[in-house]
């Protein structure tokens, strides 16, 4: 059974709000790596995800929420074939250039998941054995049947037995006041700063402060993570495992980011 909705008011939720693309716009998205810190970002990593995808036979993985491209291409070095995808134009441009830069050839495409059924017929793509959804990116969408039918459209993606590893900010430990940002995993770089603005059960702002007093916001639906995992049983999924910063026993009111791995 699904959670109950949230009783909280919806007051503070814009209609700008739930139009994902339109908040990372050109100028945050220039910056979106000097905010990650690719080096520290791996190093944080090392090869979690590698290794659970191995374990799970995985070869190809369609990177669902790409971003500028950092996980797309720690893969495609690490010789899985991998395709990306990213609803935002102003990341996939970013990510188009991130591969060229490092020579890598990554099918990218600019799909919103509500498409990828069509993008899936269009380019002809055949099942993968894994879909990833990382940067917490399924909490731009508010609605929970629109959350459930973009997983739904994840397990269409995926070949019988196929594995979706899904992130998700630590909203319980946020929702409760004990918002952490370590520097450690995600948010590796060193010239901006990750606070809490607005804040109930139906919203959670994250502000980015750099150091030269650029200020940017990112507003989205605080999926909890009993949540997370109901959502991803009606959409047909087993849950696995979850881990906690990539650990796989962790204090669930410490941990910055929250992974599940599900099975189709």
């Amino acid at each position: 059974m699904l959670p109950s909705s949230p009783s909280s008011p919806v007051s503070l939720v814009e209609p700008a709000d739930r139009d994902y693309a339109r908040q990372y716009n050109a100028d945050f998205v220039s910056r979106w790596d000097e905010l990650i810190d690719w080096d520290k970002r791996a190093a944080g990593e090392e090869h979690f995800f590698t290794e659970l995808l191995l374990q799970g036979g995985a070869c190809r993985i369609f990177d669902a929420s790409t971003g500028s491209g950092f996980h797309a291409a720690q893969l495609c070095k690490a010789g899985f074939e991998v395709a990306a995808c990213d609803g935002s134009p102003t990341m996939v441009e970013r990510a188009r250039a991130n591969f060229d830069r490092l020579g890598l050839t990554v099918p990218l495409y600019q799909s919103d998941w509500a498409d990828l059924h069509q993008l899936q017929k269009e380019q002809k793509l055949e099942p993968f054995d894994a879909v990833l959804c990382l940067g917490s990116s399924l909490c731009h969408i508010f609605d929970q049947g629109k959350r459930i039918e973009a997983l739904r459209r994840f397990r269409h993606l995926l070949r019988p037995g196929g594995m979706l590893l899904i992130d998700q900010r630590n909203f319980q430990a946020i929702l409760a006041g004990r918002f952490s940002s370590s520097g450690q995993y995600y948010y590796c770089g060193k010239t901006a700063k990750v606070t809490i603005g607005a804040l109930d059960d139906s919203l959670c702002e994250f502000v980015y402060t750099f150091a030269d007093g650029a200020r940017y916001q990112l507003r989205v639906f605080p999926i909890l993570p009993a949540r997370l995992r109901s959502e991803l049983m009606a959409a047909g999924f087993a849950v696995s495992q979850s881990y906690g910063d990539f650990k796989r026993v962790y204090d669930p009111m410490r941990a910055d980011f929250i992974i599940h791995q599900a099975i189709a």
